[in-house]
């Protein structure tokens, strides 16, 4: 098999796929990963994996994936998409993944831009939407079904026969393995070209500023310099042990499962971003990469676990000021103060080591903003927490903090390879081999996506200190990245919502937050006929605090939401009295405010909206 060396000369890497088989060659039977399953650990080593992906490529070739073919995958992380990932590779394709949480027409859309054909679907909910979007695909759609049955919230099951789907569209996961491990296919494995550095390995999609999904090319070079470049900046090693609960689909996670096989160290899959602890726990990783939400998270339960203890560690928490509020006041500067001090900060340490377990070295914060707060509570206590920056077109890694000494708000400096630059603005640039040749085109022509010098323009505005460590200070580009580290775009939400005559503007909020929340200003014209359809008494402002009025506005607002995503809907909104204008505005008045502006003026407004149960 061509697999037992690698295309690089004298054993260099040049691909991903060659950092792979150098851990099959070098550590065959060493733990590659782990995965919960009915309670059971099931542990895999890279002679195992590289065994079914084998089989999986040999399969997707029988069915007819071509060289640079397109293989999309919907589902959620687990240990199936990491084989499934290799697969790809060894046929020659391309992987596409797709967020497990996408709505079907934006599926179906990712479908047509990409041309994938072939589609790994997780269980009968992913499946289902395929089925709903058949007839918006350009091209017959062969689906690969990993769970035949999903179990659902009131203890029934669904299974896939129910959808009554034509015989023959759907192969499960166990026959596409079954059909890799004929004689035939496995010659037709032999016959696949290892692919170049600079084939295309992955297409990553992301919403763009105005909504347009933009296919980022990601190609063996960019992974191999990301991972090397991560590898050298961070304290990892082959027998390290990462957890993994981030999607596929989304940079970050696909560069940490691309550093894994570069470095070879295993990696453990959660069961979903909600059982993460309980994962940690199980699994005691020693370093583990998530978003801000992760770690907020952590805090929250450590504050709630003190607050809420009984027995002598109650009657602990409370004098040590932990059940007064997360820490204190310790206002005794005396040895009483310094031991209540100490005792907290011992507590403290012990729920999150609970937490994260009691291996964990240093974690990685990504995909948005981590605040500091959060930050210097995780630090301060034991847990190493840094910050790291990249975007998709950048394989999410030009910038990493060091966890021995990290810097709170910091991204840290640049990792080995990378070269940034600041414009005038501050807007932040960057060029390197991590950096994407551009996005997917029509007929897979490439878009470019650099300037003429090479350099990637981010759309984020940042700062960099004495010694090169990079602050990100705002946003050049409309997007919102949620603590979730979800990226969304608000343009054609605010369109949406606008298509409501009553609606004149609406500002969407949500950057660092857990969710989308709205400040909506009214048409004055169509608030007036409004007021007459409905015989609401007073003037402009009555009538924009009617009940009737804001029921209307409700309307519109869910209506919008069936058609996003759930992260994408809008759980909150205010409407203002007022039709907000831009202090410095010549014209009379008819520019909309920026967000950032209008967001500073009802600053308390939107505290409201994630600090009150309402």
């Amino acid at each position: 098999m061509r697999d037992e060396t690698t295309t690089g000369e004298a054993g260099g890497v040049l691909t991903l796929l060659d950092s792979f088989k150098r851990q099959v060659l070098e550590r065959p039977d060493a733990l590659a990963t782990l995965h919960l399953e009915d309670g059971v650990t099931h542990r895999t080593t890279w002679r195992q994996w590289r065994e079914r992906s084998q089989q999986l490529a040999a399969g997707l070739l029988v069915h007819g994936l071509a060289p640079g073919g397109r293989v999309a995958i919907l589902s959620r992380t687990r240990v199936e998409l990491a084989w499934v990932d290799v697969a790809v590779m060894y046929a020659g394709g391309i992987s596409v993944p797709i967020f497990p949480t996408e709505l079907p027409q934006h599926c179906a859309r990712i479908l047509n831009d990409s041309g994938a054909q072939l589609v790994v679907a997780e269980n009968p909910w992913q499946l289902k939407k395929l089925v709903d979007i058949a007839d918006e695909v350009d091209k017959p759609l062969d689906i690969i079904l990993i769970d035949d049955v999903i179990n659902l919230a009131n203890g029934s099951t669904l299974s896939a026969a129910e959808f009554g789907l034509r015989a023959g569209r759907v192969t499960s996961f166990e026959q596409l393995m079954a059909q890799g491990r004929g004689p035939g296919a496995r010659r037709l494995l032999v016959d696949v070209e290892p692919p170049r550095g600079d084939a295309c390995v992955s297409i990553c999609y992301t919403p763009g500023t105005e909504g347009e999904q933009k296919g980022v090319m990601v190609t063996h070079d960019n992974l191999v310099a990301a991972s090397e470049a991560l590898a050298a900046a961070l304290p990892i090693a082959a027998d390290d042990l990462q957890l993994m609960y981030l999607p596929l689909a989304q940079a970050f996670a696909r560069t940490t499962l691309a550093v894994s096989m570069h470095v070879g160290f295993a990696t453990a899959f959660a069961r979903s971003y909600r059982t993460v602890f309980e994962d940690c726990a199980s699994f005691q990783p020693t370093f583990l990469c998530g978003v801000p939400r992760l770690f907020e998270k952590a805090v929250e339960s450590t504050d709630r676990a003190l607050k809420s203890a009984r027995g002598v560690k109650g009657l602990l928490a409370s004098w040590t000021g932990a059940a007064a509020g997360g820490g204190g006041p310790f206002d005794d500067d005396g040895w009483i103060g310094t031991m209540r001090r100490d005792a907290y900060a011992r507590m403290v340490r012990g729920e999150l080591r609970k937490l994260f377990g009691k291996r964990l070295r240093f974690a990685v914060s990504g995909g948005a903003p981590l605040s500091e707060e959060t930050a210097r509570r995780l630090i301060d206590h034991g847990i190493s927490v840094i910050e790291g920056y990249g975007t998709a077109e950048t394989c999410a890694a030009s910038h990493v903090d060091d966890p021995d000494e990290p810097t709170v708000g910091s991204v840290g400096v640049p990792v080995p390879g990378v070269e940034v630059r600041l414009l005038d603005d501050g807007e932040v640039c960057l060029r390197g081999p991590n950096v994407s040749p551009g996005y997917w085109g029509a007929h897979g022509q490439l878009r470019a996506l650099t300037d003429a010098e090479g350099y990637f323009h981010t759309g984020d505005l940042g700062a960099i200190d004495d010694v090169g460590r990079l602050r990100i200070t705002d946003r050049k580009r409309d997007i919102i990245v949620t603590a979730n580290g979800k990226v969304i775009a608000p343009a054609p939400i605010v369109k949406a919502l606008r298509a409501d005559p009553l609606i004149r503007d609406a500002h969407v909020h949500g950057d660092r937050r857990t969710f989308l929340s709205a400040l909506i200003t009214l048409d004055a014209d169509a608030l007036a006929h409004f007021a007459s359809t409905h015989q609401l008494t007073g003037g402009p402002s009555a009538w924009t605090r009617a009940p009737a009025t804001y029921a209307a506005i409700e309307t519109s607002v869910d209506r919008v939401n069936a058609d996003l995503a759930p992260h994408e809907n809008i759980k909150k909104f205010a409407i203002l009295e007022s039709e907000p204008r831009r202090p410095d505005s010549e014209g009379g008045g008819d520019e909309r405010i920026r967000m950032p502006a209008l967001a500073d003026r009802h600053r308390a407004l939107l505290e409201s909206f994630y600090t009150e149960t309402f």
